[in-house]
């Protein structure tokens, strides 16, 4: 065969899969549907004009002595774009997945369990029918009984059962031998393995049956509007979820963030973790506000609502290891600290700017101990982070830039009930225009106590109780975004 029509034909076959690729890679960035219609425009006009002046230059009559040249350079132009628009494909698919995957979570599911030690003989709940079980007798009453008549259906008989006060009581009676198997949920083990003496429990049980249960509230007619046009709030929650058996974990970071598209308006309104509010999954009953997370984020989100008068319209959860990874995934923050002052792990922080990896800004919202005010400057540390966050990603062209690093940071560390619609409307909302938030930040106060919690009965733990003026201003700062006003730092005071 000729020279020439073997040219032609690998010329053919480069141009036919180049468009063939740069087609593939229009049809997912459309797909993900993030982009403002100019960005769209802006992309499809740059693939035809690539595709167009490739072939224009393959494919053009040259003079025979560069014809070669230009051949050469046109393959190897076009054996590029093939493997860019692979990348691009291959980017915004993984991105687009990943979106799926961790958008529009259901909060509301719980576990309970029934658990024997690992020596105990019984490997199935048929094995446990002359055994004695052991059940806390105050504590997710429901949910118990309706595991106790499971467990008894299944056995064709009424289970020999003591009830006990405390958890920590029960937990010595299986380690005793006076129990052979007990009932215990997700969040009864997860405040159980943080006390001493406990820390080992897990790897000393195993699990015999598990019955999760999901929450059912009557349904009500939502018409918030569109995302991003109507006012919202949504709670972010960071959870210290680490055991193998938990879906749902102690929240150590409360926010809620009251947004206002329209004016531009955010709040970031800081709960400390022991305020003692009512538990909505006790009926009411006085707990550690970070203990209600243990009975899923809904819970947090209702209580936390109830507290501040406001309906909290979606949640973002987000665990320690993923807001590390987020924060190096947009390359680092910077923040003011007003006091130097050494984290429980050694690093150290300086009075003045700070700039933060995602190690060193996860360490400098956990800190507590060793910084003045204790768990409210923890929470001022933690709104700084967000704020911090929000305005890089806002105010420079990181979403692009780096917007497949912040995607892949949250890979199994992060969930959120907002839809995938709901996020692609706000990116390209703000992709649009660019605009610059006003962003302010309040936190309530309180009055420290020892009192007996839901979640611990029997046990009397730290907590907080709510300084009503402060959480009267919180709801009046909510209402004033709600409604469209643009917050000043004299409303940050809250009036004597």
């Amino acid at each position: 065969m000729e020279k020439k029509k073997i040219w032609t034909i690998v010329e053919i076959v480069l141009i036919s899969l180049q468009a063939l690729m740069q087609t593939l890679a229009t049809m997912v960035v459309l797909q993900l549907n993030m982009l403002p219609d100019e960005y769209v425009a802006i992309f499809v006009v740059a693939m035809v004009l690539l595709l167009a002046a490739t072939a224009l230059f393959m494919f053009i009559p040259v003079k025979r002595r560069i014809r070669l040249w230009r051949r050469i350079v046109s393959c190897i132009l076009s054996a590029v774009i093939i493997a860019g628009s692979l990348l691009v494909s291959k980017v915004v698919y993984d991105a687009h997945n990943l979106l799926n995957d961790v958008t529009g979570v259901d909060s509301t599911a719980r576990s309970s369990y029934v658990l024997v030690l690992n020596e105990s003989p019984a490997q199935s709940l048929k094995d446990t029918k002359n055994f004695r079980y052991g059940a806390v007798s105050k504590y997710d009453v429901d949910n118990t009984q309706q595991l106790i008549l499971a467990i008894e259906q299944e056995i064709k008989t009424t289970i020999n059962l003591t009830y006990y006060e405390q958890t920590t009581m029960m937990i010595d009676a299986l380690y005793n031998k006076e129990a052979d198997v007990i009932i215990m949920n997700g969040a009864s083990i997860s405040l159980l393995v943080e006390q001493t003496g406990y820390e080992d429990f897990l790897s000393r049980v195993r699990v015999l049956h598990t019955m999760s249960f999901e929450e059912k509230e009557p349904e009500k007619e939502v018409n918030r509007g569109a995302i991003d046009s109507t006012p919202f709030v949504m709670y972010i929650s960071g959870s210290d979820t680490r055991s193998r058996f938990l879906t749902v974990g102690r929240s150590d970071v409360n926010i809620l963030v009251v947004v206002n598209p329209v004016t531009k308006q955010i709040l970031l309104l800081s709960t400390p973790r022991d305020y003692y509010v009512p538990n909505p999954a006790g009926k009411g009953a006085l707990d550690k506000l970070t203990h209600c997370s243990n009975s899923g984020v809904d819970v947090s989100m209702k209580a936390l609502g109830d507290l501040y008068d406001i309906d909290v319209d979606y949640y973002c959860r987000i665990n320690f290891v993923g807001f590390e990874k987020l924060i190096d995934a947009i390359g680092g923050i910077s923040v003011y600290s007003d006091q130097s002052f050494t984290a429980v792990n050694g690093i150290s922080f300086n009075k003045g700017m700070n700039d933060l990896n995602g190690e060193e800004a996860l360490w400098y919202v956990r800190e507590r101990y060793n910084v003045a005010g204790g768990d409210h400057t923890r929470g001022r540390h933690q709104m700084q982070i967000i704020q911090a966050v929000f305005e890089k990603m806002t105010s420079s062209k990181t979403m692009i830039s780096n917007y497949s690093n912040i995607i892949k940071s949250l890979e199994g560390m992060f969930a959120t009930s907002l839809s995938t619609e709901e996020i692609s409307s706000l990116v390209k909302m703000q992709l649009s225009d660019m605009a610059s938030w006003n962003m302010r930040s309040y936190s309530v106060t309180g009055n420290s106590d020892y009192k007996e919690t839901y979640s611990a009965p029997g046990q009397e733990l730290y907590v907080i109780w709510p300084d009503e003026n402060s959480v009267n201003h919180a709801q009046e700062l909510c209402k004033k975004v709600m409604h469209g006003e643009i917050l000043t730092d004299a409303d940050m005071t809250p009036a004597k």
